[in-house]
């Protein structure tokens, strides 16, 4: 009598239910895997947003602390922020360049003559709304170049900005407001300023 030997191996209903088993397992994976990456493209983006915002904030603080004359605002929810640079000494008339360190002259002294020069000695930061989507906040900064200054052509140092504010509270304390919005993440700065006052 011969007997039935059974091959080992798995039934066809064995593989269907484990193909379905570890088909369940990858849709699981997969969504945890989509869930994680749309959550790291949206930090991304958030701190590419900060960064932005607190270059731009800082850029402005960095002036408005060494000054020495605030020239605007004159009062109160004003979209521009204009102030001399007559202390700082970051740029250099050589290399015309600007670096940490200076040249030992302070900027607004480009021919070397101890004196501020005469003329367009301002570093302004106004809003440039002419793309309704995306406000630019600008920066013109004196060309120290020539003598007596003229100005640089305004750059654009911040894009996608909702809110630009600058409130004085008195002759050498200014409080600035930026909002930077892309549509999909924003961010609020808000900081007050005291400029140097020469003796």
């Amino acid at each position: 009598m011969e007997r039935n030997r059974r091959i080992g191996g798995f039934t066809m209903l064995e593989m269907m239910i484990s193909v379905l088993i570890l088909g369940i397992i990858a849709l699981g994976l997969e969504r945890v895997l989509a869930t994680t990456l749309s959550s790291s493209t949206a930090i991304s983006g958030a701190q590419d947003v900060l960064i932005h915002a607190r270059l731009a904030m800082e850029r402005m603080v960095m002036f408005a602390q060494e000054t020495d004359q605030i020239a605007n605002p004159t009062g109160s929810n004003e979209e521009i922020l204009k102030v001399s640079e007559r202390l700082l000494d970051t740029y250099d008339n050589k290399t015309h360049a600007y670096v940490a360190g200076g040249d030992g002259m302070i900027d607004a002294d480009s021919n070397a003559s101890g004196v501020v020069n005469q003329g367009a000695n301002y570093i302004t930061y106004t809003l440039d709304k002419t793309v309704s989507s995306n406000w630019k906040l600008m920066e013109q900064m004196p060309d120290y170049s020539t003598a007596p200054s003229g100005l640089l052509p305004a750059k654009a140092i911040c894009q996608y900005v909702t809110v630009f504010h600058c409130t004085r509270f008195s002759s050498n304390l200014v409080k600035i407001l930026l909002t930077v919005n892309t549509g999909k993440t924003g961010v609020t700065l808000q900081t007050m300023v005291r400029a140097r006052l020469l003796d």
